[in-house]
């Protein structure tokens, strides 16, 4: 983990009330995998004077200087952070946490496919994952994208230069199926295609019910959780789950230090 003075090297509006920054900071960077977050001052002023967690969106390895953060504008913070220019100055902490788990896959053996389900936002760490998959050339990928409107569906651009297959659903309509993402998954669980894992990250309900719908088929999956987080490293308790052990037990974790990612089928949800 590192403290550094992060320089930003764009911030761009991508949608209503969506943003991409790129900070340089190359030991962020060097030491970062798909899942991890970091905590970002937004200000060296009192207010507000706690750090925000944000998804690690983009490994920028090609440079290997800078990582990308996908934000949507909700409170004085992210306002703050909407209006930093190119080459401002911005303290970031990270990167955090235990990101996705991918498993190894021998080469001699034909590519396999993974699954990503974004519901709105849980697309931020899931592009990092999706464009490592896409490198690594062993793994084929399926991303299913839900919101509530179209203008909820964000990285299509990007998703779809990746050359990954792509399923979109809104709940007007607007683009794609008219309906809930986890339907989409489903429907395509349906076309025998062995998913070796699922990776998903959005709106609890959404997480569990793909967490059940991973079960009923027998399929690992993964699940990147979102919490109010003000410290990043397990120490004010603000941000704890319930958690199944292995016989038959719970107890309480915290997101920041033994997530944010989680074997689904260990997490108690409400």
């Amino acid at each position: 983990m590192f403290q550094v003075e992060t320089e930003v090297v764009f911030n761009h509006q991508v949608g209503p009330s969506y943003y991409k920054i790129g900070l340089r900071a190359p030991e962020i960077v060097h030491s970062a995998s798909p899942g991890q977050f970091v905590m970002v001052r937004v200000s060296s002023k009192l207010d507000p004077l706690l750090r925000r967690p944000f998804s690690i969106h983009r490994i920028a390895k090609k440079d290997s200087v800078s990582f990308e953060i996908l934000y949507k504008v909700v409170g004085k913070g992210t306002e703050i952070m909407s209006s930093l220019r190119q080459g401002d100055g911005i303290d970031v902490m990270g990167p955090l946490g235990k990101g996705f788990s991918i498993l190894p896959h021998p080469k001699d053996l034909p590519s396999q496919i993974i699954y990503l389900v974004s519901g709105g936002m849980g697309i931020a760490p899931l592009y990092a994952l999706a464009e490592s998959a896409v490198i690594d050339g062993r793994k084929k990928v399926a991303v299913f994208l839900g919101g509530k409107t179209k203008e909820d569906i964000l990285c299509l651009d990007d998703l779809k230069r990746l050359g990954v297959e792509i399923h979109i659903s809104t709940e007007d309509g607007s683009l794609g199926s008219k309906g809930v993402v986890t339907q989409l998954l489903e429907e395509r669980l349906q076309i025998p295609s062995n998913p070796e894992v699922i990776y998903a990250c959005g709106p609890i309900p959404m997480l569990k019910k793909v967490s059940l719908i991973s079960q009923e088929c027998h399929i690992p999956c993964q699940v990147s959780l979102e919490a109010y987080m003000a410290c990043g490293v397990g120490a004010c308790l603000g941000c704890v789950i319930k958690k199944r052990l292995d016989k038959g037990t719970e107890t309480y974790v915290n997101v920041c230090k033994e997530g944010p990612v989680f074997d689904a089928h260990a997490v108690k949800f409400p």
